[in-house]
């Protein structure tokens, strides 16, 4: 797992695409009770994500984003 630094620039997309998931209603934050989504790492596939009390189930969520992979081009 690694962990992608906040001058990436897959990290203003990967909290966007968090915020568009249906439990979080636009809010990448969802700040409840002093708790609020945290970045836990990327794989190669996913952006991993957890929230200790989410306000919209009262528990604990856990949210996988995908990852989108950007193309590399290699010139001959």
């Amino acid at each position: 797992m690694e962990f992608i630094e906040a001058k990436n620039p897959e990290w203003c997309d990967m909290w966007e695409e968090l915020s568009h998931y249906k439990i979080n209603k636009g809010d990448p934050i969802c700040l409840f009770m002093g708790a609020c989504w945290e970045y836990m790492g990327s794989t190669l596939d996913h952006h991993h994500f957890r929230h200790l009390l989410h306000p919209a189930s009262g528990k604990a969520e856990f949210v996988y984003v995908e990852r989108r992979q950007r193309a590399t081009l290699n010139w001959a």
